[in-house]
């Protein structure tokens, strides 16, 4: 783009600014920044119920496509739908010729002797975080890919690593109730249902085409739909109308080809443009030295390996301090999201509404609410179809008050800080005190002023047997099984929690939750803590996603507290804070806007919200 260009398009953001602000800079300073709309001004979010015809999807030409090539593989006694060439470079072809004679990996295609619907979703180079020690070993000198298959029946996926030099397959994990990236074939449908839904031609006014589409491959899920409990696999294409301050989000069901549900959503005042220049990644770079390998970082004592993973964003491993063992991982392995919505008691209980034949049951929350959302995931910048990827690789820099450094990387939509898009940085702070502590932030902006932010933290010390407590009372209570607890908020108890070597207590570390006193201006963890026996299939590789978004008595976690024993053994710690943004002038949290600075430029103004617990070493004085 030439200078003159990239001029002319500065002065007509500038020009259209200062056009729209007038009226409001009559009542408001010119320093001043855009305040959050009134109540009154706030769009009505509403859920729309389809009651579907099944012509509807069935004749759009991409789902009739693939329903065709579905049924003709069948036919043939196959049952993975294969990537189309266009999807795959020449390894990566040859991957899936592998895989496609591979018993193993197509052993769960079969169920009571009839062929099940799987796809292949991915495969793509392949990234150190989800291999083992043995296939990483043979990865370092051989070309090694990564491959995913979705069984649309038993909601299954199964992740494979192959040696594309020696045609051999090292490596096969099945995650049951888990859903991967969809592939780029599924994008284009799921685009096209949504471009064909009436119900969305409607509500929009108008007939849509693909450019008025974002984040048509990001999984999500809406209450009163077949999508509530991430059974089906569903994406949520949304229609953002900037002028309006408001979207439209389509919950496409990928399971049944059709449009699950649509809700409308205020974005909030803004002063964003509807363009940002496109973000400087060097993504190569990042892919090479940081996704398709590990690196070390030895600094002030601290021995640190870390890696970007595919879906558990920055990811620490086998850190040690000053020779001792610390931690073997830690990362944040999602963020749930979730948007809260009034009217549930103004509902109309007398219209009965059907989705495929069946009667729905209006669910009412607490406070006249409602709850929408999404599952984000982090990833590398690359081969991943997750939209909140890795921007410019790790960085280390000292911590704000001395004492120490962090290890922290940014994640970004790509069109952040514009509505209906995301950024999170993943931080780990360590000091020179042998201190550490695991670190959430959210920059915002996301599609609403109401939203339920959960970063779902994973923690697994290297103490070798561990045992857990918590401080009861004026003593030290020992868990013996896996368990829950609500974090305490009001920081009376420093440390309301401890883990520690079980033969030798003085070696271990107290748990500091964040309620405020960290100086970073958070409003406090709010967090709820689960106990976990260690379980390799339990996110000690890339972890797909976890849980529900808006089920806001589950984060996901629950599914592996099984009550088995924690005493004397390897304990995993689960962190999930819970965050409530705030665009209030004056108040915001978890936010950002664009605004024109005092030197006629636009500038980018966040408010961040930052969460996660301290972990401070056992002294034999305290």
């Amino acid at each position: 783009m030439s200078k003159e260009v990239k001029l002319s398009i500065a002065i007509l953001f500038v020009g259209m600014l200062v056009v729209g602000g007038y009226a409001y800079k009559r009542k408001t300073s010119s320093h001043t920044a855009v305040s959050q709309s009134s109540k009154s001004d706030r769009v009505e979010e509403k859920i729309i119920l389809p009651q579907y015809e099944d012509s509807t999807y069935a004749n759009i030409p991409q789902v009739k496509e693939y329903v065709e090539d579905l049924k003709h593989l069948i036919s043939k006694g196959k049952a993975v739908l294969p990537l189309d060439s266009s999807e795959l470079d020449d390894k990566a072809m040859v991957a899936q010729e592998i895989l496609l004679k591979n018993q193993e990996f197509l052993k769960d295609t079969k169920q009571d002797g009839k062929l099940l619907h799987n796809d292949m979703m991915r495969i793509l180079p392949a990234i150190i975080s989800a291999m083992d020690k043995n296939s990483a070993k043979i990865c370092q000198t051989h070309s090694c890919y990564e491959a995913e298959k979705y069984n649309f029946v038993t909601n299954t996926t199964t992740r494979a690593i192959v040696d594309v030099d020696d045609k051999k397959v090292l490596q096969i994990d099945r995650y049951s109730n888990r859903q991967p990236d969809i592939s780029l074939r599924l994008t284009h449908i799921a685009q096209a249902i949504a471009l064909n839904a009436p119900e969305v031609k409607k509500e929009l006014g108008f007939k849509p085409s693909r450019k008025d589409i974002t984040m048509a491959n990001v999984r999500g899920s809406m209450k009163e739909s077949p999508c509530e409990d991430t059974t089906h696999l569903c994406v949520a294409p949304t229609f953002a109308q900037h002028k309006e301050q408001q979207a439209l989000w389509a919950v496409v069901d990928l399971t049944q080809m059709r449009l699950a549900a649509a809700k409308w959503a205020g974005l909030g005042k803004t002063t964003t443009p509807a363009c940002i220049g496109e973000r400087s990644l060097q993504n190569r770079y990042i892919m090479k030295h940081f996704c398709q390998k590990d690196t070390i970082l030895d600094k002030n004592g601290w021995h640190i390996v870390y890696r970007l993973t595919g879906s558990d964003g920055l990811e620490i491993v086998d850190v040690s301090f000053k020779g001792k063992k610390v931690i073997k991982s830690a990362k944040i392995v999602d963020w749930h999201v979730a948007y809260k919505q009034k009217g549930a008691d103004e509902l109309d209980e007398t219209t009965t509404t059907y989705i495929e034949g069946r009667k729905v049951e209006f669910i009412k929350g607490n406070n006249n609410e409602f709850f929408f959302g999404y599952n984000d995931a982090m990833g590398c910048p690359l081969f991943s179809t997750s939209v909140v990827l890795a921007f410019n690789g790790p960085q280390v820099k000292p911590l704000p008050r001395g004492g120490g450094f962090m290890l922290t990387q940014d994640f970004r939509n790509p069109k952040w800080p514009m509505a209906c898009n995301y950024r999170y940085e993943n931080r780990f702070e360590f000091y020179d005190d042998g201190s550490f502590r695991v670190v959430g932030v959210n920059k915002g902006r996301g599609c609403g002023d109401n939203a339920l932010y959960r970063p779902v933290m994973r923690i697994d010390l290297d103490l070798g047997e561990e045992d857990f407590y918590s401080y009861e009372g004026n003593s030290w209570d020992k868990w013996s099984k896996e368990g829950i607890d609500r974090v305490p908020r009001d920081g009376k108890v420093e440390y309301p929690y401890k883990i520690v070597q079980a033969k030798n207590r003085q070696n271990g570390y107290f748990i500091e939750p964040n309620h405020g006193q960290f100086k970073d201006n958070s409003r406090g963890d709010n967090a709820t803590l689960y106990v976990s026996r260690f379980h390799t299939q339990e996110g000690a590789k890339d972890l797909l996603t976890l849980g529900s978004c808006c089920k806001l008595n589950s984060d996901g976690v629950e599914d592996y507290i099984n009550d088995e024993s924690i005493s004397e053994q390897n304990i995993v710690l689960w962190y999930v804070p819970r965050i409530i943004n705030d665009t209030r002038k004056g108040s915001e949290y978890c936010w950002a806007d664009t605004l024109i600075g005092d030197d006629g430029n636009l500038h980018i103004q966040v408010w961040p919200c930052t969460v996660g617990p301290k972990f401070v070493p056992i002294r034999g004085d305290r």
